[in-house]
């Protein structure tokens, strides 16, 4: 018995240490594609967008390009800070136990919209970039997305242990 509840907390240690070191990651690549200089940003940005753009229309115009490009910076923010948001929720869910989740919860939802703000707000540092608030709305919609996924999986999933018992 005693052997099984020190294995439990091992197994505890470990989950906790691998949530924190891939949050810590993730957010680490978060910084290095936000803080990428403009030239940059754009160069990979209009690459893609010219072979997405080639392969929905014939000949894409200029504005076709245009139009592509920003539909795919708005989705790298929404589905980018959509992972944070889920990873954030789920490291809160595993250090909060109980009650305090939502406490856990709160904070990563605290977290995310700094880290929205801010990974925004110090482009404006950065040559050929700039701050923009419509920006910081995607990232925070993104994240709380991610957040509320998590949220509604960890409620299905006691449902789910409560009626197969």
């Amino acid at each position: 018995m005693k052997q099984e509840r020190h294995t439990g907390l091992w197994l505890e240690i470990v989950v906790i240490a691998a949530s924190f070191l891939g949050l810590i990651l993730l957010l680490y690549f978060v910084m290095v594609v936000s803080f990428q200089n403009g030239e940059q940003s754009t160069s990979v940005t209009m690459k893609v967008a010219e072979q997405v753009a080639v392969s929905i229309f014939d000949n894409p115009t200029q504005e076709q390009i245009k139009t592509v490009s920003r539909i795919i910076r708005y989705g790298a923010h929404l589905g980018l800070f959509f992972v944070v948001g889920i990873v954030m929720a789920f490291v809160s869910m595993v250090v909060f136990r109980r009650y305090f989740r939502i406490i856990g919860v709160l904070g990563a939802g605290f977290v995310c919209y700094v880290l929205a703000y801010y990974t925004e707000y110090y482009k404006q540092y950065i040559d050929g970039r700039h701050f923009q608030m419509s920006d910081v709305a995607l990232n925070w919609y993104g994240s709380l997305a991610g957040i509320t996924c998590m949220v509604i999986s960890y409620f299905l999933n006691r449902l789910l242990v409560k009626l197969s018992s």
